[in-house]
């Protein structure tokens, strides 16, 4: 589990990346992965950088994640699509965020249901009607299962 004191470090130098020079971020892609930089927009370097730092902080994907991408990519190349995408109850402390009318919406998944604003909820859509008063998909408006 990662600390609060190495939370806070991990987000300082994410937010600290738009304030480097082109000059001290193409350094820093360098020390981070050992080769040349792209030539990407300035934006797309500072994303590519954050997703590097919490890779390097906190770890990369799981062995899981990487082969059913590999797979992905497979029948992508094959067929051109990859179908409808398959949703597997999710693990614990996975954090859904959805930013809807301007406010920013978080629900933590729990072993059974899910927690929003301290309530425990046993689906993801009764989060979304609380959200919007309407009857939605809460896995296509948290964007884990396409529309």
């Amino acid at each position: 589990m990662m600390t609060q004191k190495k939370q806070g470090s991990l987000a300082a130098k994410i937010a600290g990346l738009p304030k480097l020079s082109n000059i001290e971020l193409h350094k820093l892609w360098r020390d981070l992965y050992d080769k040349e930089p792209p030539k990407l927009s300035r934006l797309l370097i500072i994303q590519k950088l954050a997703w590097r730092i919490q890779e390097v902080t906190l770890g990369g994907l799981e062995e899981e994640a990487k082969a059913q991408l590999d797979k992905d990519i497979r029948v992508l190349s094959r067929n051109g699509s990859i179908g409808k995408p398959k949703i597997e109850q999710t693990k614990a402390g996975v954090i859904f965020e959805r930013i809807w009318n301007g406010k920013v919406y978080r629900v933590k998944s729990l072993e059974k249901g899910f927690e929003y604003e301290g309530a425990y909820y046993r689906s993801l859509s009764a989060i979304v009607r609380e959200i919007t008063g309407q009857h939605t998909s809460g896995p296509r408006f948290f964007g884990i299962k396409s529309g």
